[in-house]
């Protein structure tokens, strides 16, 4: 049935029904006991997101059906995190960000034009960060399906995968950046699929748990996609400024790897 084009409601009416749904979500997702009830959830919660984001009023700035790509990652990778992770309070953080995550943004999501110049910035940066919380997801169940063998299917066609998906949310996240699409463009997006493949397999010979496994390439996706978005920018990368970034996350790395992390 097709819905009628002057069918629209405000973006934080829309916030106030995902935080409802959410919540009913993650209620309905508790009581699943078989995998393809599991399925069957995942499609109503998109049919849900998609009929959010249709209806949903949006300046003719924005696409909506970018939001849409942003909520899709965001939920796949909040999926396979609570589905993997069981630690008490950290089951309980995440299933309160997947009921809020999608919430907030909708609730940023400008409502006039004029407003765009101080308002799409919050809204587009709370999209990217859903996405990379999703790419921490995704590659968390990647480590988990792998280290569980719940699938009998080799293990470089699941980094292959996962290794393409998170090269097209790099490009997808150079272009809303205003970086143009041409052959350097390419190049960079081969190049750090590349790098990233090897640097999946690699992390996957350390005795470390897949949940941290999935937040150290997340971490290092983010830190690639920087340094590709100044270098195909005109100013190229000012080394002066990024060096002190560079090496301040280096730091912070050894850090967690020696304090936080849990070894095997």
């Amino acid at each position: 049935m097709k819905l009628p084009q002057n069918l629209s409601f405000h973006p934080k009416l829309a916030a106030a029904f995902e935080v409802i749904f959410g919540a009913i979500f993650i209620w309905w997702l508790g009581l699943i006991g078989a995998w393809w009830i599991l399925f069957v959830w995942a499609g109503f919660r998109l049919l849900f997101w998609a009929v959010l984001v249709r209806l949903v009023s949006y300046p003719t700035e924005v696409n909506r059906w970018h939001h849409f790509v942003s909520l899709f990652f965001f939920g796949l990778g909040a999926l396979s995190f609570i589905l993997f992770v069981e630690w008490g309070w950290t089951v309980w953080l995440l299933r309160l960000a997947f009921v809020f995550g999608p919430a907030l943004s909708f609730w940023l999501v400008p409502v006039k034009g004029n407003e765009l110049s101080f308002v799409l910035k919050p809204y587009r940066r709370w999209q990217f960060l859903s996405c990379v919380f999703g790419l921490a997801g995704i590659w968390s169940g990647v480590y988990a399906v792998l280290s569980l063998q719940i699938f009998n299917i080799n293990r470089w066609w699941w980094f292959l995968s996962a290794t393409v998906l998170s090269a097209l949310l790099a490009g997808w996240w150079w272009k809303e950046y205003g970086i143009l699409r041409d052959k350097k463009f390419l190049l960079w997006q081969i190049v750090l699929g590349i790098i990233f493949l090897e640097t999946a397999w690699a992390i996957s010979l350390w005795p470390l748990g897949f949940f941290i496994n999935g937040l150290l390439l997340s971490w290092f996706w983010y830190v690639l996609w920087l340094l590709g978005r100044f270098q195909l920018s005109k100013l190229g990368v000012n080394w002066k400024k990024q060096t002190p970034f560079l090496i301040i996350n280096f730091v912070l790395l050894i850090l967690f790897l020696l304090l936080i992390a849990r070894w095997k």
